[in-house]
């Protein structure tokens, strides 16, 4: 599934501390029906197998209401359940490596903190880039 400008409208991403008594399919899916075009899964503490299983139940889900689903931060899971794309930051794989796990067909987005950042990720393949701030906003009275 290519992402689309359309599907970058609403984007999701997951965070468990949210869930209160629902589990993060519950949550996805009421997501999904409220209008959101795009879904990360953002995982920092589960295990290798418990990330995988939720991986493939929410890519499942998440391309029933066709909507793509991005894995962060685990390339090899990105590939291993066919997710639509993958987040890396700075400190994970390099775009070179994720590539070639990946093949040429899949988005590899890439946190950029800074603009040098941004035009390095895009120079080494990243066909996103996402972030902080970049530039400093005004604000009046400051």
């Amino acid at each position: 599934m290519n992402i689309t400008r359309e599907q970058l409208k609403l984007y999701a991403v997951t965070d468990r501390s949210w869930l209160g008594s629902e589990t993060l399919y519950e949550q996805v899916e009421k997501a999904l029906k409220g209008g959101v075009t795009l879904v990360q899964l953002r995982e920092k503490t589960l295990d290798e197998a418990a990330f995988e299983k939720e991986g493939q139940e929410l890519l499942e889900l998440c391309h029933h209401y066709n909507v793509p689903l991005i894995i962060n931060d685990n390339v090899e899971l990105a590939k291993k359940i066919h997710a639509d794309e993958v987040h890396i930051g700075q400190s994970d794989m390099e775009i070179k490596n994720a590539r070639e796990l990946l093949g040429a067909d899949k988005i590899i987005g890439v946190t950029a903190k800074t603009i040098e950042q941004a035009k390095a990720a895009e120079a080494a393949g990243a066909g996103r880039t996402a972030g902080e701030r970049v530039y400093e906003r005004f604000r009046g009275g400051d």
